[in-house]
């Protein structure tokens, strides 16, 4: 494999203090392929990415890139790798040209390759009419992609990326989700934290979900789905404060409270368009005349994510504050 996470773990504070960021995290991922990090925040995903990277020591456990320990010793980088953090490392006053040619330079990359690669990879990341624009000048999605940019200019056979589409419009995020896949298609192992779950059945074959630092899963995105999804259909009712437990307590998946002051439930719909009909004639009285629209949605990966995480926190029902996708 060459990326192999080996039983790492991480803490920070000590006493009542301590806080546990990793706990025996394993996995790997393979050439050609993307694996999905996926966590809430705080479940040990930018640890994780540092301590791999080799900038930040371990309790336990070891991390080899291309067979290279970044763990050892505390931490040990390899040109083997590539990271683009979820904090931003530009030099503002600098040209996105002279960043490139600066973060290729501390790669090791020959002269001689410098300048076509800066023109490769700034084309690649649709910064190829801004290469003579300071970096300070640039929008936050750009910013954004000039930093992922940084860590793939000595196109590195392990690449860790760290949210690399916060604040990227809809476009450019298309092209970068491409590049990934491109990056795969070459060879490269790319571990790709995020917290949209649309990217990962986009450009994932694998996913890991944290969760307070411990591993909930490893497996194909398929496979999560198909384990730990449930065919939905999704009601949106006229006003706040309903529930279902009494109706179908095991069939309530997620409920939240609208902006325009409405509530929308999702709820199991295993056996297709007719049991969406008997629960909609089965609700209790008064909820049905509210229902202002009924929509059947397919497993979804994200659906799978929200089911680990409510099974590890021991929630039987959602709270009314549970977010649902969009």
């Amino acid at each position: 494999m060459t990326l192999e996470v080996s039983g790492l773990s991480k803490a920070y504070g000590s006493g009542a203090d301590r806080i546990q960021a990793l706990d025996d995290v394993s996995f790997d991922v393979a050439n050609g392929e993307v694996v999905a990090l996926v966590g809430n925040n705080g479940a040990g995903k930018s640890t994780l990415m540092s301590i791999s990277a080799g900038l930040l020591a371990a309790d336990r456990g070891t991390v080899e890139a291309q067979g290279h320990e970044t763990t050892r010793g505390g931490g040990s980088p390899t040109h083997h790798l590539g990271l683009a953090p979820q904090e931003e490392a530009l030099y503002p006053t600098l040209t996105v040209r002279r960043n490139l040619e600066y973060f290729g330079r501390l790669a090791g990359l020959p002269r001689a390759r410098l300048a076509d690669r800066v023109e490769t990879v700034a084309a690649e990341l649709l910064l190829g009419d801004l290469l003579d624009r300071s970096a300070r000048e640039l929008s936050g999605g750009q910013r954004r992609r000039l930093h992922t940019a940084l860590a793939l200019m000595h196109s590195p056979e392990v690449l860790l990326l760290d949210e690399p589409t916060v604040g990227v419009d809809i476009d450019a995020r298309l092209q970068l989700l491409q590049f990934v896949l491109d990056m795969a298609a070459g060879g490269a192992a790319v571990l790709y934290s995020t917290h949209q779950m649309q990217e990962v059945e986009r450009i994932a074959s694998r996913a890991v979900v944290l969760h307070h630092g411990r591993v909930l899963a490893v497996g194909g995105v398929d496979e999560l789905v198909a384990a730990h999804a449930r065919r939905a259909a999704r009601l949106r009712i006229a006003g706040t404060g309903h529930q279902l437990w009494d109706s179908a307590p095991d069939r309530l998946l997620g409920v939240r409270e609208t902006p325009e002051g409405d509530t929308v439930l999702d709820v199991a719909a295993d056996d297709g368009h007719g049991s969406v009909v008997d629960l909609v004639d089965g609700l209790p009285a008064g909820m049905r005349e509210l229902v202002t629209s009924v929509e059947l949605q397919e497993p979804s990966f994200e659906r799978a994510y929200l089911a680990l995480v409510r099974e590890a926190d021991g929630v039987t029902r959602p709270t009314g504050t549970e977010a649902v996708a969009r």
